[in-house]
């Protein structure tokens, strides 16, 4: 029985705290494409995290969000999730998003089914649960590539082609330090984060970003 007035539940699971930065971000996207929803953070001291819920006419969704920060870690997400998600909100169907980096461009997905990835998976299985890979093309940095204008903007540099040196994290961090900046991760990532333009990302990168609208904005 669902003792919780939502409709449904979407927990996310980063890798690492820019990733999450970077899915906050995207969620504001989305909400500023959707009026008809009202989205609201509210810090939880028992679990001393932030709990976000977006609501319509129709839908009423909580957001749940969790950093592992090392990937030896991973596996306690699992812990997290069946604690703070599951068992705190019976009844609600819940969408998992883990988004992670694949390290290569060339990375086979299906190492991340492997491992701890599997013993996480297999621990958070269960009825009215989705789980929805959003693997960054190698590393998350090489998503906010795709809106080079905007980092050129961010940096006050003429708009151009930045050359790829290497991956995305050494290709930003070069090219930052061309103009004197520094590339920084993490939480001091995000005001370039923030100056980017999302629907750029959405529609150059093949993951499916997409799918973090549809759930935590949902239409029907």
């Amino acid at each position: 029985m669902n003792h919780h007035p939502y409709s449904s539940g979407v927990a996310f699971i980063f890798e690492g705290e820019t990733e999450q930065i970077f899915y906050e971000r995207l969620l504001c996207h989305f909400n500023g494409n959707h009026p008809e929803f009202s989205y609201s953070n509210t810090f939880d001291n028992v679990v001393n995290d932030f709990i976000s819920v977006s609501t319509s006419a129709d839908n009423s969704v909580i957001i749940r969000m969790n950093s592992v920060k090392t990937i030896t870690q991973v596996t306690h997400s699992a812990d997290w999730f069946n604690n703070n998600c599951k068992k705190v909100y019976p009844g609600v169907r819940w969408t998992i998003f883990l988004c992670y980096d694949t390290d290569s461009h060339l990375a086979d997905i299906s190492k991340f089914h492997e491992g701890d990835w599997l013993t996480l998976r297999k621990k958070m299985t269960g009825r009215n649960i989705e789980i929805i890979d959003l693997a960054a093309r190698a590393m998350i940095e090489d998503l906010l590539l795709y809106d080079m204008e905007g980092i050129c903007t961010y940096l006050g540099a003429t708009h151009q082609t930045i050359p790829r040196k290497g991956s995305g994290k050494n290709t930003l961090k070069q090219f930052f330090r061309e103009y004197g900046k520094t590339y920084h991760e993490g939480e001091r990532a995000s005001d370039l984060i923030w100056c980017l333009d999302m629907d750029r990302i959405i529609q150059c990168s093949e993951i499916q970003l997409n799918l973090v609208g549809e759930r935590c904005f949902p239409l029907s």
